[in-house]
């Protein structure tokens, strides 16, 4: 394996990256920026740059699991310009997608030690299994050879009385596991998904060879401040003394503060007096960066939806109060990923007065449930543990969905029962009576009408707008809302 360190990366054009460069020029580099503007993007490009060495160490990332074709994007005119440096001779590769095929093949690609460590490593062992039952398993500690220094760093960072680190096998499974000074002992599948993640990050860096590239989304999620701090100075030393690099995504600001150890690459972008958008890339943060990555002091309300139907029924309803402007609208995908979120928030110490997470309604309805995934995110035995987690709780509302139905079988009862039964619309949602899967009572009309997700929606909507049960759906977001808005 050559033994070679990443110098930069430029993005002629890959998803809403555009005419931008990024320089590594430390062992930690931290890719920072306001949600949506390409952070992830970032490192999904750089995990597909290499190959494996031919000893088969490190991870075979390829474009397709980052970037997978689909109806809105096959990534044709994708382009990327990768320097490299050896010793003191930069080599350079190009990266694109003409027509069918990233180029240049796999098999071309510059061989390098490469280890992701994605947001889904928040994620509870515990989720990841299917097992309803006991599981009975054996616990050894680990002896290998960087078991101690990982749990000796972990301990460090979230100030833990670890022991040392176990091994939990269940039939062909594996579990980490811990101990502690009292001799009390647990697994991953009751561990604290900020716990879980620190061990793996320490495991992937401490078990990684000389030049190997480690890249972590998120690097703060789920960490208070002060360990965050005490894991980017392990981590500095262990980058230098192993000549690895490490490359991340945060939205921390004490970024500031650490620049001895991190180097920052900080995505914005700005828009010309015709709507056209030139992206920058600043190695500091400047007083208007902090400002723009805080937030505009007139969008004071911060709401975080699950998906685009969730987007826009909150869209209207700021709308009906006269309030889009003071609000921002944030997707997050999963509804497992609200409970991380908010977990995520109350860890962070930031001001949550103003902030919403929404759920669905479909699942996790009562308080009891949803008590139960934030404490498996926040499982700490502080002083203050359930003060956190009902503060974290509190973060969170819900759509008030009939018992059993989903949101997309909700919406379309709605047309149905308000619509014009001569309407293009109406009659091809009554077209629909089964489905093999609930994103298909929206996506049916969709593909009859052939038109996108955001207007049928936003068609439904204000079809619904007066009816009952719209005003019932809608009454605990917008009760909340209006208690904001009117202040």
């Amino acid at each position: 394996m050559d033994e070679f360190t990443l110098q930069s990366v430029t993005f002629t054009e890959l998803k809403g990256l555009e005419n931008v460069e990024f320089v590594f020029e430390k062992r930690l580099t931290a890719i920072m920026g306001v949600n949506g503007v390409g952070k992830t993007t970032v490192i999904h490009a750089l995990a597909c740059a290499y190959q494996p060495p031919v000893n088969g160490k490190g991870e075979n990332h390829k474009f397709p699991e980052f970037f997978v074709p689909n109806t809105d994007s096959l990534w044709a005119g994708s382009v990327f310009l990768v320097v490299n440096k050896k010793e003191k001779s930069p080599f350079e590769r190009k990266y694109e997608k003409k027509t069918d095929r990233w180029t240049p093949r796999y098999e071309d690609r510059p061989r390098k030690i490469v280890y992701y460590i994605g947001i889904d490593s928040c994620l509870p062992e515990i989720e990841k299994n299917s097992l309803q039952s006991r599981i009975k398993y054996s616990s050894s500690q680990r002896t290998d050879k960087n078991a101690e220094k990982v749990i000796q760093a972990a301990a460090v960072v979230l100030n833990k009385d670890y022991s040392c680190l176990l091994d939990n096998a269940f039939k062909n499974k594996h579990f980490i596991g811990v101990k502690l000074g009292s001799g009390l002992k647990y697994s991953s599948l009751s561990m604290g998904t900020g716990e879980q993640r620190i061990i793996k990050i320490f495991e992937t860096v401490m078990n990684a060879e000389p030049y190997s590239l480690i890249l972590i989304d998120e690097i703060d999620l789920l960490l208070h401040i002060s360990s965050l701090k005490r894991l980017i100075v392990q981590l500095a030393d262990l980058a230098d003394r192993k000549k690895l690099q490490i490359i991340f995504t945060t939205h921390s600001l004490e970024m500031v503060n650490m620049t001895d150890y991190v180097g920052i690459q900080y995505i914005s972008s700005v828009k010309d007096k015709d709507g056209k958008e030139t992206m920058f890339v600043y190695d500091r943060i400047s007083s208007d960066l902090v400002y723009n990555l805080t937030g505009d002091t007139c969008r004071d309300i911060k709401i975080y939806v699950e998906d685009e139907m969730a987007k826009a029924v909150i869209k209207k309803v700021l709308r009906m109060l006269g309030a889009s402007g003071r609000a921002e609208v944030i997707k997050y995908g999963a509804i497992e990923n609200a409970f991380t979120l908010a977990a995520a928030k109350v860890l962070s110490g930031e001001d949550t007065a103003n902030t919403l997470i929404v759920l669905d309604g479909d699942k996790y309805r009562n308080a009891d449930d949803k008590l139960a995934q934030i404490k498996k995110r926040l499982s700490g035995t502080e002083s203050d543990a359930d003060k956190k987690r009902h503060q974290a709780l509190s973060l969170l509302a819900q759509f008030n969905l009939p018992e059993g139905v989903a949101p997309e079988k909700f919406f379309h009862s709605l047309l149905l029962e308000n619509g014009d039964k001569q309407s293009e619309l109406t009659m091809a949602a009554a077209e629909i009576n089964a489905v093999h899967n609930t994103h298909e009572w929206l996506y049916g009309i969709r593909k009859k009408l052939n038109d996108s997700e955001e207007n049928i929606v936003r068609d439904i909507i204000d079809i619904s707008l007066y009816s009952e049960r719209w005003e019932d759906y809608i009454r605990s977001v917008k009760t909340w809302l209006t208690s904001r808005v009117n202040v």
